[in-house]
């Protein structure tokens, strides 16, 4: 479940850690949108008013994961491109969740295991993609992230009480969605488009989110009480 409103107005229990990453995905998103809009003098010309990833106008492009430049050693993409997405329905369906799990996960457990979850949740998903997907040459999204929050989630309220069914919902709405966008292509538009019909859902991402999420549950039950907080009424 979500923690009770009232733990809103204790800052010490707000989603500090998660608040960077929103705010970051919703600027790249603001640029990406920027950098998709024609210069003046092109307005009226209808091939400038598409999807460019390569267009020198944004410098979220040296953000996204993007393969041969991974290769390429600009490594700091594996863990960049998580916050990239491709069109603001899915920046804002995505963003919004985020901040949903980062305020339940503040609430439940204690800092430092955040800092280890929020540094190597994004390095599962676009890792696995990597070793697993090569023909994968770019990805942007939190989905792959949340789907291994909403898992770790999941399993820890099921663990508290069966009836517990408010994550594991929605982890079955993002199931839903891999699933129908599989069958319809797997290029988006099912439930979020995309602004590039290039672009394709990456279910590895997700699996890879989701096998992580699984491991930081079995942490929080190996360090027991140590991960949880005290007293937070």
């Amino acid at each position: 479940m979500l923690p009770p409103l009232k733990s809103l107005l204790k800052p010490r229990l707000l989603p500090w850690l998660f608040l960077p990453g929103g705010l970051f995905s919703v600027m790249i998103q603001a640029q990406w949108a920027w950098a998709r809009m024609p210069m003046p003098a092109d307005w009226k010309d209808p091939t400038k008013w598409t999807w460019e990833l390569q267009s020198p106008r944004t410098w979220a492009f040296s953000l996204v994961y993007d393969r041969a430049a991974v290769l390429g050693g600009e490594w700091w993409r594996l863990w960049t491109g998580n916050f990239v997405h491709f069109s603001w329905s899915h920046c804002l369906l995505d963003t919004g969740l985020y901040f949903l799990i980062g305020w339940t996960l503040v609430y439940n457990y204690k800092w430092w295991l955040n800092v280890f979850a929020f540094a190597l949740m994004p390095l599962a998903a676009t890792l696995t993609i990597f070793i697993f997907d090569p023909a994968m040459t770019s990805y942007g999204g939190i989905s792959g992230m949340n789907v291994g929050f909403l898992v770790w989630l999941a399993l820890a309220g099921w663990q508290r009480s069966k009836r517990d069914w408010f994550w594991p919902a929605f982890l079955g709405i993002h199931v839903v969605e891999l699933v129908g966008e599989a069958l319809s292509g797997g290029r988006g538009g099912f439930m979020v488009p995309f602004v590039d019909p290039n672009i394709r859902v990456a279910t590895l991402a997700h699996v890879g989110g989701a096998a992580f999420g699984i491991v930081m549950w079995g942490v929080v039950n190996l360090l027991g009480k140590r991960v949880h907080h005290g007293d937070i009424s």
